[in-house]
């Protein structure tokens, strides 16, 4: 029978052979070719047609041992389906109301205000840098020296002198100004190596190390440290989520009570 549906049978005799029986219920040959694509080859039918048969047997046999085990309570699930069936219903209706009805434009002030309102809850769990770096393959004192000059200038012209400089010598400039990141993450790509990193970044707006391959010069350009309130910009996405989730809940609290006050003003429902 499992070689019949693995090379295809057709369509269903009118007697159809019976493929397995348990308990008085029975497995037809219709049933394997309902869940085996048209077009399996053979041996993959046969797999198939086998792992059906036994998980179908294994069902019936938990079940059997259900029916016969179980009290009449235990083996009453009409109402725990009645309660899921619920659930879903109203689940599905008022998830289409919330895609209906609900305001997900977000704007700066209501970023600021919830901030505001609960700056306790943006504690920053690690030290956060905006900074700016590049490094330098040279081993002419001289050609440093100059590098350190200009990097540490606020003259326009000298950055832009510094800035030719690398470029003729294609070293990239790494910035991070536009977006924080862990100072870890930093150290993974400068070998700035202090003891006490969080003392160390109060202390610090600029670096000069050098390691095995080349100099680095740093920018501190921004820090805040471990414990003290991370930066509005750093959690905007995650302010505006809980935004959009409390009016979510809102507007679902405020259907169910417009829907029974409606029902009981229609005397659709009553409290007797």
């Amino acid at each position: 029978m499992l070689l019949l549906v693995g090379c295809g049978i057709g369509p269903a005799a009118p007697e159809e052979p019976v493929v397995a029986e348990a308990y008085g219920n029975f497995l037809y040959t219709a049933d394997l070719r309902a869940v085996i694509p048209a077009g399996t080859p053979a041996p993959d039918s046969t797999a198939l047609a086998e792992a059906f048969i036994a998980n179908w047997l294994r069902k019936r046999v938990l079940l059997h041992r259900a029916e016969i085990n179980l009290s009449d309570v235990q083996k009453d699930v009409q109402r725990q389906l009645e309660d899921y069936r619920s659930s879903l219903l109203i689940f599905a209706y008022e998830q289409a109301v919330v895609r209906e009805k609900l305001d997900t434009a977000v704007t700066d002030a209501d970023i600021a205000a919830y901030y505001a309102a609960n700056e306790k809850n943006f504690e920053l769990k690690d030290n956060i840098v905006r900074a700016r770096w590049f490094k330098l393959r040279e081993n002419d004192r001289r050609v440093l020296r100059k590098v350190e000059d200009l990097w540490r200038s606020e003259r326009p012209e000298d950055r832009h002198q510094l800035e030719v400089l690398l470029a003729q010598r294609g070293a990239a400039i790494n910035d991070t100004r536009d977006m924080w990141i862990p100072f870890t993450e930093l150290q993974q790509q400068v070998p700035l190596r202090p003891d006490n990193p969080t003392d160390w970044l109060a202390g610090h707006d600029r670096a000069v190390v050098a390691d095995s391959v080349g100099t680095f010069f740093v920018d501190l350009l921004e820090h805040r440290l471990k414990n003290s309130v991370s930066p509005v910009s750093l959690v905007r996405s995650e302010i505006r989520a809980v935004i959009i989730n409390q009016r979510k809940l809102r507007l679902v609290e405020q259907l169910r009570e417009e829907l029974v006050k409606d029902a009981f003003a229609r005397k659709e429902i009553l409290v007797r």
